[in-house]
């Protein structure tokens, strides 16, 4: 009776380990930690072709610091959304910290290398047309990205 229970016990361990090996302990795949923003990278659609800053002829600094004024931005409007004044008064702050921001970006360019950009830019918008969803909601309505 030992034999029997000692035979039952090692084909257990091993039936185990058969399907170990087969696959019934897989590792879970894990993603990459997403890295700090790069600039003045390639085209990240095309990596053959250059940013349109770089085509536009605009310093890597001079697009960071676009980028910053443009996130200081968004976070300037989601302030003014979570103020509890009329939806008017929200639209006009709003315009004026845009109207702002505008020229501060506009002021680290040239206007030939604003129009380089806003026409590549464009061209890139179009190649991608219908890949987000737009919206009419006003600035600081509550649709889902």
């Amino acid at each position: 009776m030992h034999f029997k229970t000692m035979g039952l016990v090692l084909l257990g361990v091993f039936l185990f380990g058969l399907s170990s090996l087969a696959g019934g302990q897989r590792p879970v795949p894990t993603r990459p930690e997403p890295g700090p923003i790069q600039t003045g990278k390639k085209n990240p659609v095309n990596p053959k072709e250059p940013s349109c800053g770089q085509e536009a002829g605009i310093s890597k600094a001079a697009m960071q610091e676009r980028r910053s004024i443009r996130e200081s931005t968004r976070a300037e409007v989601e302030a003014i959304c979570a103020q509890p004044i009329s939806e008017a008064e929200k639209l006009e702050k709003i315009r004026q910290i845009r109207r702002a921001a505008r020229e501060r970006m506009n002021a680290l360019i040239t206007s030939e290398q604003l129009q380089k950009l806003e026409e590549c830019e464009k061209g890139h918008a179009a190649q991608h047309t219908g890949t987000h969803p737009q919206t009419s909601a006003g600035p600081c309505s509550e649709s889902p990205r």
